[in-house]
């Protein structure tokens, strides 16, 4: 694997310090110390998908078509710095103040960073053939782009301005986050699996057709899943099902031999990357048990805990794993830390994860702690760590 260009490092911290927001607000929040309002808990979700989970995507966007001697990330790399903490901090504004003009505008300053962003890496890739890794990423953020724009009309829907009829406002409402979960992050998901399992394959080994179809399938999944949800269209919803089980298998099977057990003997970063695996499978499960509850008519309230564990598996066993794979391979960090946050992550979201679905509180209570402390430690560990400097190889494809 290269050298961090500059932009990644800059994203990654950034990433870093707004996550505190986002783990904070969760730990009072699932200890039940705290109630926090509807606008603390949209910041606690924003500061997570977008000033977290986006910003460190950007960062091995960036990594994955770029180098070290290339210089026009910066620029999109910061000012997605600046425009995602504008927009996390809009959330939160609103509580203080009588206005709710920045949430527009940092919109608006966000649909600029993702547009910029997925534009940046089709110009970084121009004239060469896509590999599996960069195939899914730049299929993940043009999703991102569609999640965008549907987050830009929800909000404007929500200021009363009429973009669907006010009967469909509850179907908009939840194609956002379906474009956003089922289809974004699980296609950045499996992008950074490809990249960081097979990062030391030859070109003619990770230019494979079957990941390509493997990636087509988990993107027109994500595109039925959101078109179900915003036409209310059952059948959609339910032909999202089998895409993603028969793009799951695939995966699965092309990357077998770096999924046996003996793999997981090696470093932490390879361990947290196998792990994303085993996350995808099980969110993947819960969301079809989701759609199965949906498609008999369940009520929201039935749906609802399980929509919750379906996020928190997708956000932190699959992303959260991935992200710190990649800043533990970037960074000098003792294999004890590495161990000690992977231990403490994992086993406090299945248990919190447990905790939301069953709607049990005793076990939200007990391992919310294990789960947030773990992460502030991993936040710490990854934000003071000094740069590592590469391995000098032979450059092969990823």
């Amino acid at each position: 694997m290269a050298a961090m260009p500059s932009g990644v490092r800059n994203l990654f911290r950034a990433a870093l310090v707004i996550f505190v927001i986002t783990v904070v607000i969760g730990i009072l929040n699932g200890t039940d110390v705290w109630e926090p309002p509807r606008n603390t808990l949209l910041t606690h979700v924003h500061a997570g998908t977008l000033g977290w989970l986006t910003l460190s995507i950007f960062g091995g966007a960036i990594w994955m078509f770029g180098s070290p001697e290339d210089r026009s990330s910066n620029a999109v790399a910061n000012f997605s710095i600046v425009a995602l903490s504008l927009y996390v901090l809009a959330f939160w504004s609103v509580d203080l103040t009588t206005s709710s003009v920045q949430r527009p505008i940092g919109g608006v300053l966000a649909f600029i960073a993702i547009a910029w962003m997925f534009v940046w890496v089709l110009r970084a890739h121009r004239g060469t053939t896509w590999n599996v890794a960069q195939y899914g990423m730049a299929l993940s953020l043009f999703f991102l782009v569609i999640g965008a724009v549907l987050g830009i009309a929800l909000g404007l829907q929500l200021a009363e301005v009429e973009i669907v009829p006010p009967e469909n406002a509850e179907q908009l409402g939840g194609a956002h986050p379906a474009a956003m979960v089922v289809g974004y992050i699980i296609l950045a998901g499996t992008a950074l699996i490809e990249w960081l399992l097979r990062r030391d394959d030859t070109p003619s080994l990770s230019i494979s057709k079957a990941g390509l179809v493997q990636m087509s399938l988990i993107f027109l999944a994500g595109v039925f899943a959101m078109l179900g949800v915003l036409l209310d269209n059952l059948a959609m919803l339910q032909a999202n099902v089998p895409l993603e089980v028969i793009g799951l298998v695939i995966l699965v099977w092309r990357l077998r031999s770096y999924l046996a057990p003996p793999q997981w003997r090696g470093p932490v970063p390879g361990i947290m990357a196998r792990t994303a695996v085993l996350g995808l499978i099980l969110g993947i499960a819960l969301f079809a048990y989701v759609v199965s509850l949906f498609v008999s008519g369940a009520e929201f309230e039935e749906i609802g805990p399980w929509l919750l564990a379906v996020d928190h598996i997708n956000f932190i066993m699959v992303m959260t794993n991935l992200i710190f794979a990649m800043m533990a391979t970037g960074s000098v960090v003792a294999e004890t830390a590495n161990r000690f946050i992977y231990w403490g992550v994992n086993t406090g979201v299945l248990g919190f994860a447990v905790g939301l679905a069953t709607e049990n509180a005793t076990l939200k209570r007990i391992f919310t702690p294990i789960l947030g402390l773990s992460l502030l430690y991993g936040i710490y560990t990854y934000l003071t760590a000094k740069e590592a400097r590469p391995v000098v190889t032979e450059e092969v494809g990823v």
